[in-house]
């Protein structure tokens, strides 16, 4: 055996612990690097969010506030809720504070000077159909943002009122769908009026501002909605009948889950909640709300994008960190005063002690644990 070209074993032990020593060593500047990078570009938010909005952990915020032009558009900042938690009051809060327009998924929050909605990325005169829209197009206090991200309201899917499981159980990519679409009307050369259903890329969508409201609070809210729904259609009947009060709250509710009771006990969505929750008022709505979040939250993570979290309380509570944390998270600049929350009234006493203990266990059977972790200081 030829070993002229042999290299003593103890030679070989030191060059592989030396290359051991230079790996690790390399490894651990590495970590220490990117420890500050993390530290650099979470602490500033991290800080201004503490205990009023908060930042989901699985994103990185590094970049600064994106600037539009005509050839490369801002992207869009998702503004999702489940309806009545807060969405109206935000959009005017955005609007007033920075003097820049928000859009919406839905047309007829937009009119033009046509009547029609204003699409978001029309240009130069052009039209574009289909959502997003700008909410107040013709507005003379609003200009389109420059930088940033454009906070777009999406009510997404899941939030029937008043209706059949089959209407409102869904999958994450029926809810993504229904996130990037709403309804708008368009006019024909002879002046007809059509509605049309529309969507958009999920690519424009950059960010997402997460709202949640005291779930209690959200559902008899929703009812109020209904109630006003009822007045603008002049059903004096069904007015009578179901009162905007606790008492017409309740009975609304009584009839809602008498109508919807085989539907629901045959339903297996409903298989190991339904006897512990058929007799809590509105209960279906507690599912929805259930469900909407959870969907909420696995979209968010699907399309990767940043998120925040607003507790609705929060604009009571700690109202100027709540719009600051936002504006930033948007890229906006704050330059006039915001206009005057005025706190909601809390709806827990529509409920008795029984009732919430069993919503209480309803989501904890049912709610995925980023929906529980946002939503179990409702139940102390």
């Amino acid at each position: 055996m030829n070993t002229s070209n042999a290299k003593p074993t103890h030679i070989l032990v030191g060059l592989y612990l030396l290359m051991m020593l230079s790996f690790l060593a390399g490894f651990f500047l590495l970590s220490e690097w990117e420890g500050n990078i993390i530290r650099r570009s979470t602490s500033s938010s991290l800080q201004l969010k503490e205990g009023v909005v908060k930042m989901e952990d699985n994103h990185l915020i590094r970049d600064s506030p994106l600037r539009g032009s005509p050839d490369t558009p801002l992207p869009l900042a998702w503004l999702m809720s489940f309806p009545n938690s807060g969405t109206s009051y935000t959009i005017t809060m955005v609007k007033k504070v920075t003097g820049r327009n928000t859009a919406s998924n839905y047309g007829k929050e937009s009119r033009g000077e046509d009547g029609m909605g204003v699409n978001v990325f029309a240009q130069n005169g052009t039209t574009a159909a289909g959502p997003p829209f700008w909410i107040d197009p013709t507005s003379r206090t609003l200009s389109h943002p420059t930088k940033g991200y454009i906070l777009t309201k999406t009510h997404c899917g899941s939030r029937c009122n008043n209706c059949s499981v089959s209407k409102y159980v869904e999958n994450h990519a029926l809810f993504l769908q229904h996130c990037l679409e709403g309804r708008y009307n368009i006019k024909d050369h002879n002046g007809q009026i059509t509605e049309k259903l529309g969507s958009y890329d999920k690519a424009l969508v950059k960010r997402a501002v997460h709202l949640i409201r005291d779930p209690f609070d959200n559902v008899v809210s929703r009812f109020h909605l209904h109630y006003k729904n009822l007045v603008k259609k002049n059903r004096a009947d069904q007015i009578a009948a179901y009162p905007r009060t606790r008492e017409g709250f309740r009975r609304f509710c009584f009839d809602e889950g008498k109508r919807y009771y085989s539907d629901e006990k045959q339903s297996k969505f409903f298989k190991d909640v339904f006897d512990s929750v058929k007799d809590v008022p509105c209960h279906a709505d507690f599912y929805r709300y259930i469900q909407w979040h959870n969907l909420a939250f696995t979209t968010t993570w699907d399309l990767n994008v940043p998120s925040i979290i607003v507790h609705y309380e929060n604009y009571t509570d700690n109202f100027i960190e709540t719009k600051d944390a936002l504006l930033a998270f948007l890229g906006q600049d704050g330059i006039y005063d915001a206009p005057e929350f005025v706190t909601g009234k809390t709806y827990r006493d529509y409920y008795t002690a029984d009732e919430i203990d069993a919503v209480s266990v309803l989501f904890s059977k049912l709610a995925l644990e980023k929906t529980w972790h946002n939503t179990k200081h409702y139940f102390v």
